[in-house]
């Protein structure tokens, strides 16, 4: 019985998704049509590489996975060979976003890649940073966007941009009346946080004076939308990447204050695997990246002054 690159590329699906019904519907089988493929290829390896009972890869089963990989890297760059750089434009591209990137950058971003390389299969998967290493790791991603440097062997990190960290304070706060806020004057205890497991999460706690005390309410959330309704609703304060600001209502944009002295920050990388195949690609997606957030820093701005000059002309009047 011979062995096929399409059960190979049924192995990864099945790998990927955990499950018969999800990789079926990926690669376009019926389930018993997808479960006759992985066991004609388990009949060939003469080893069991998928444990129906508990829904997971045996050991020789992630061995498999990890070499299915590689081949069908290889059968990428044999097609990349005889079809020059173009290709790198065709096909499917794995990306993974950090969720305090996802919601502000993809619209705008994405529309550009597609608009620009119409024949190129996007897959877009928002994960914390470990998960997009790990993906990166084991070749279920093409590339990341992450919010901290990353130094793993293998893996090659190229700077995008670098944003500040705005306070956003409710009405009430006594921060609310500081034209710009000190990172040491910004009170942990009353300051919103993410969930433990998100980078964006400890460089805020990096920024804010230690805890003096407990809060009244204690919330840790998985998204900044949460936390910016938070303060609006409970009051306190939380740290917004700039990236976000676009998203805020002009009533909301008022509870903005720049910390002073600036500093405060992050830089977003692109991660990928060194040597990628799809290294133009992977150019093309970091300069799209760049100009998506140049336009909404240009758009953040460009809100701000029309707020300013509707203020000044409702003190004139």
């Amino acid at each position: 019985m011979k062995l096929t690159l399409d059960q190979l590329r049924y192995l990864v699906a099945l790998a990927e998704e955990g499950s018969f019904t999800r990789a079926a519907e990926r690669v376009y089988l019926t389930q018993p049509a997808l479960s006759v493929q992985i066991r004609k290829l388990e009949e060939t390896l003469g080893t069991r590489l998928f444990d129906r009972k508990k829904g997971t890869l045996t050991e020789a089963g992630r061995v498999a996975v990890a070499q299915a990989r590689r081949v069908l890297e290889e059968v990428e760059r044999l097609k990349l060979l005889v079809q020059g750089e173009e290709a790198c434009f065709q096909g499917s591209f794995r990306l993974g976003v950090i969720p305090t990137l996802a919601p502000y950058l993809l619209p705008r971003l994405l529309p550009e890649l597609k608009a620009r390389y119409p024949r190129l299969s996007l897959t877009v998967r928002e994960e914390l940073t470990p998960g997009i290493v790990r993906g990166l790791e084991e070749g279920s991603l093409d590339a990341g966007l992450v919010g901290t440097e990353e130094r793993h062997p293998g893996l090659g990190a190229e700077p995008l941009f670098t944003e500040a960290f705005w306070a956003y304070v409710a009405p009430g706060h006594p921060l609310f009346e500081r034209e710009a806020v000190h990172p040491l004057e910004i009170p942990l205890e009353d300051t919103w946080v993410l969930a433990e497991g998100h980078c964006f999460r400890d460089q805020v706690l990096s920024v804010c004076r230690p805890s003096l005390g407990g809060r009244s309410v204690e919330f840790q959330s998985g998204d900044l939308e949460t936390l910016v309704r938070l303060v609006d609703a409970v009051g306190g304060l939380t740290l917004l990447p700039e990236v976000a600001l676009w998203t805020l209502s002009p009533a909301q944009r008022t509870r903005l204050r720049p910390l002073s002295p600036p500093g405060a920050g992050r830089t977003v990388y692109l991660l990928f695997r060194e040597g990628s195949l799809k290294a133009p690609l992977l150019r093309a997606l970091a300069e799209e990246a760049r100009r998506a957030f140049a336009l909404l820093r240009s758009d953040a701005r460009a809100q701000e002054s029309a707020m300013m000059g509707a203020e000044v002309r409702h003190d004139q009047a």
